[in-house]
């Protein structure tokens, strides 16, 4: 019974692959709940009408666990109408596989819960099937904490006081505090997933910036966004309003060090700091139209807006002389910006879900298939825009399983603005991934990116180093303005070892690639090393990594520590979207 019953949960998590893995950590919790209320699996639902649905909802300790369970009494345990709420069947539907896969997976991208389990259950009356629906919660009041480093320098350290889901009710509230080579910052951010009770979704955020090196004040950040989102699948129609001011001092640098600008146009030999005030103004209306099926369509149709202003500052220490010249080859283009923008995506309908891929021991969704994207912007004069001009933006991705639970993926993105006949600003990246299927001794991952860029008017910066997938060297340690890079890397990754569930893995890794403008040449930098990645599943579904990685290009001799959470080389969109950063449509680590 045991047997079949692991079977039958992990085929409907994450299909037949899945069922090697016959005692995982989600199994084990479907098992209580069907123990502590006597019931039975229903392996032949299909044809039948639901007569009930039973939610067992966990809290996040456990009796037969080695945590002391009065921690609970700290924790609102989620109130049964979030979960029920997120659940497309009901008393009297038709028994629908898809429909309740759709349904874990919405509950799942909360992010309140360590488990997401639904099965098929008897029913009192013949002929009908009960459906089971298992949470069991993540902890929610957290010191939640992101560390980057390489060596004994801080990329980034991101401490925050988190509650994510007050009084139980799936909402966000935080105070955060935010340390970078040059500057921390103080900010909070609220989320509303249901707004009153409504399918409306509020997110707020504001930051306040300051510089390290003597706590001036460097500028704010605040953001507003107001939307009706795409809850399910069937949903028709939705909209977005989305609104940005950011005022700040910029500073290009490297391993700590503000970056200095010789000018080109001069004999003389300058060492401007590269340091510029900004003002940047965004909003954004949207409506959109989803039209389902096997195939996916999502149509958006709105208007846009925005400024950008730069300028040098006193800690520049800019010459009148070199003005222009720093306004040409640094400085972004400031530009003011209102126009129309259509756009269109289309995604199959075809989701997997994995486990011991990004993380350890739980379920992770993942769309396979086609994933396309467009969006098209028209900045007019007539409207106020500093320029007439077309801007694209494109996605496409094909994401595939094979031999079981392994997962490939291929992708491009592509953007460009086209203004006074000339395409400008033109981004393409180019990217494939794969991991292999679980084998006895872990899984084999590999990822492989070339960002290409052309004609670009922003100055901005191409990196690479430890912080983004060249594990032997310092942060940001290769860097070009407005060039190009090349990035590969693959992993071995071992199964997790379980202990008193605290989820520990290894890790040995091969790095490569460089960053290269137009007038430079290429030379491929490599670097090898070994890791570890730790999982606690009841407090977080991200893995902490720690990586030594160790040059082999013949640089020299030297020894690089870095780690954060997360692993080090993304694999999927989930993990792809907390980087912020996209090319065209195509969310990719920057």
């Amino acid at each position: 019974m045991r047997s079949a019953l692991a079977l039958l949960v992990l085929a409907l998590l994450a299909g037949p692959a899945a069922a090697q893995e016959a005692d995982s950590y989600e199994v084990r919790q479907v098992q209580r709940a069907l123990a502590a209320h006597g019931l039975t699996p229903d392996l032949a639902p299909d044809g039948k009408a639901i007569e009930a649905v039973h939610i067992v909802r966990y809290e996040v300790f456990v009796e037969d666990e080695p945590f002391p369970v009065f921690l609970n009494a700290f924790h609102w345990l989620t109130v049964e109408n979030v979960v029920r709420r997120e659940l497309l069947l009901r008393p009297g539907d038709a028994w629908d596989a898809d429909r309740l896969l759709e349904s874990a997976r919405n509950l799942r991208a909360l992010r309140i819960f360590s488990v997401v389990a639904a099965l098929p259950v008897q029913a009192k009356t013949p002929g009908k099937v009960d459906l089971l629906l298992v949470t069991r919660d993540l902890w929610s009041l957290r010191l939640e904490w992101n560390l980057q480093f390489t060596d004994a320098q801080i990329d980034q350290l991101l401490v925050q006081l988190t509650e994510r889901n007050l009084f139980g009710r799936n909402k966000l509230v935080l105070g955060r505090l935010l340390v970078l080579p040059l500057t921390w910052s103080v900010g909070e951010a609220y989320i509303d997933r249901r707004l009153v009770g409504e399918p409306l979704h509020l997110e707020q955020s504001a930051d306040v910036f300051f510089r390290r090196e003597d706590d001036a004040f460097d500028g704010f950040t605040t953001r507003l966004e107001l939307a009706r989102p795409f809850y399910d699948l069937d949903q028709a129609y939705g909209f977005r309003l989305q609104a940005q001011i950011q005022d700040r001092v910029f500073r290009h640098y490297r391993a700590g060090e503000v970056l200095t600008w010789d000018d080109p146009e001069t004999d003389a030999e300058e060492a401007i700091r590269r340091v510029f005030d900004t003002e940047q103004l965004r909003f954004s209306a949207l409506g959109r139209r989803q039209f389902s099926g096997a195939f996916t369509h999502r149509v958006a149709l709105g208007v846009g807006a925005s400024r950008l202003s730069v300028e040098a500052n006193a800690e520049t220490g800019l010459p009148a002389a070199n003005a222009e010249s720093f306004s040409r080859h640094v400085l972004p283009r400031p530009l003011t910006q209102i126009y129309p923008v259509v756009a269109w995506a289309g995604f199959a309908r075809d989701f997997r879900t994995y486990e011991d891929l990004s993380s350890f021991g739980v379920s992770e969704d993942v769309q396979l298939g086609p994933d396309l994207s467009l969006t098209v912007s028209a900045p007019l004069e007539a409207l106020g825009s500093t320029v007439n001009a077309v801007e694209l933006f494109l996605s496409a991705a094909w994401a595939s399983a094979f031999a079981g639970d392994g997962l490939t993926e291929a992708a491009v993105g592509a953007e460009a603005r086209l203004e006074d006949g000339a395409w400008i600003d033109q981004e393409l990246l180019l990217r494939g991934r794969v991991a292999s299927p679980r084998l006895g001794i872990g899984r084999l991952v590999a990822r492989a990116d070339w960002l290409l860029r052309r004609e670009d008017t922003s100055n901005s910066p191409v990196t690479l180093g430890g912080n983004n997938g060249l594990r032997g060297y310092p942060s940001e340690f290769f860097f070009t303005f407005g060039g190009s890079r090349i990035r590969a890397n693959g992993e071995y990754r071992t199964p997790p070892l379980v202990w008193h569930y605290l989820h520990l893995g290894a890790v040995a890794f091969y790095d490569a690639g460089d960053v290269y403008g137009e007038d430079d040449a290429f030379a491929l930098r490599q670097s090898v090393g070994v890791g570890l990645r730790g999982l606690l599943p009841q407090f977080n579904r991200e893995v902490f990594r720690l990586d030594l990685g160790v040059p082999i290009d013949g640089s020299g001799f030297s020894v690089t520590l870095s780690g954060g959470t997360g692993q080090a080389v993304p694999l999927t969109n989930r993990e792809d979207l907390q980087f912020d950063s996209t090319v065209g449509n195509l969310y990719n680590q920057p």
